[in-house]
Formats: C-alpha cells, structure tokens, sequence
C-alpha cells in the first residue's frame, strides 16, 4: 500500500503556493519538507532523529561535468518508462527533486522523485546487471532498485553498488543519457545537490 503524505512548500522569491502530494513518504508522525538548498544528511552522518523524518527538495540538482540538470523528459513523462536526462537547468518541475529518508534504513539512503509526475528515479530491472543500466521514472514501490545511498557527492543504488552516471560521451549536450555504472570517481559521477 502506498502511503501519501501532503506538504505544503513555498519556493523562495515565487508568490505561489504549491500543494504537494509526495507518495512514499511515511504517514507516521511528522514529517516536514525542506525547503530548497538544504541539504540532505549523506550516509554515515550524524543525523538527529528529525533530519531523519525530513524530506528534502531542489531544484537544481546538476551534475559535476559540465552542470547540467538531472531532468525528467517532458516527451515522454505520461507514464512509467519515463527518460531521464541531463538538460540546461532550468528550476521547471520535471528538474525538481524530492528526496524522502527510507523507513528502516540507514541515515542517508533516500527513494527519490520529481516533483512533476511524483514517480521515482528507478533503476531499470532488465539491464540492472551491467554497466549501461538504464535510469528512468516509475511508479513507487520500495524496491531497492529505488533506493537510493546519498554520499555528499554520488548516488549509489541499493540494488547493485553501481552509481548515477551521465554518459562522457554526449556531455555536455542536452538530453545526456543518464545510467547506473561502476563507481571510478570522474566528475560524471558526481552530483551537486542545489
């Protein structure tokens, strides 16, 4: 059963309001949603206890070569399957992240999902087991190929070790191919949370 939780966030210099309803966030207790700039706690952290119950939002969250935006492809956002890419920031809801603490998990593991469509960032099953994986948006379900280890700079997935990275080859372009591949510390793999 998937567990709703609505948080009401007010984006610094916009006079709108925005109701949010993020799936995956947990119903028990109070949880807050930070506002953009706040960082999360990365693993291994000594987080307290509300750090741990907070979710996170931004809207820039680029990548370290080249710093283009972690985005979700308008073309195809209808559904699951949905592309992710890097593109020119932009601060439009499909480059808008939030980052909620997984229930029974450690400081600094996180599902991720964007603010567009509130899917989550998932590691695709068929090619989980290789370098190349591909990253898109699908609905949430816990899985921890949606999981999600936060180290101050990379994101690694529960499932396999492998880290979020954007394809040397067609950086800088926009519509960069973002994918799973083995940890090797180039600037690709790091990733500026804004």
């Amino acid at each position: 059963m998937t567990r709703l939780r609505i948080g009401l966030g007010i984006a610094t210099g916009v006079s709108a309001l925005s109701l949010a309803l993020v799936a995956g966030a947990t119903a028990q207790g109070a949880q807050s949603l930070q506002a953009a700039g706040a960082t999360p706690p990365a693993v291994g952290s000594a987080a307290g206890p509300s750090l741990t119950t907070t979710s996170y939002r931004t809207t820039h969250l680029s990548n370290g070569n080249g710093g283009q935006c972690l985005d979700a492809d308008l073309n195809t956002i209808g559904g699951n399957g949905t592309k992710v890419q890097l593109w020119g920031c932009n601060g439009w809801s499909n480059q808008t992240w939030i980052w909620t603490p997984v229930a029974g998990q450690p400081v600094g593991y996180y599902t991720i999902q964007t603010e567009k469509n509130y899917r989550c960032l998932d590691a695709d099953l068929n090619t989980i087991n290789g370098n190349g994986t591909k990253v898109q948006l699908w609905d949430c379900n816990g899985w921890d190929n949606q999981i999600w280890l936060w180290n101050g700079t990379t994101l690694q997935t529960k499932k396999n070790a492998r880290v979020l990275d954007a394809d040397a080859n067609t950086i800088p372009r926009d519509g960069t191919k973002v994918q799973l591949w083995d940890r090797n510390g180039w600037a690709n793999q790091r990733w500026i949370f804004g």
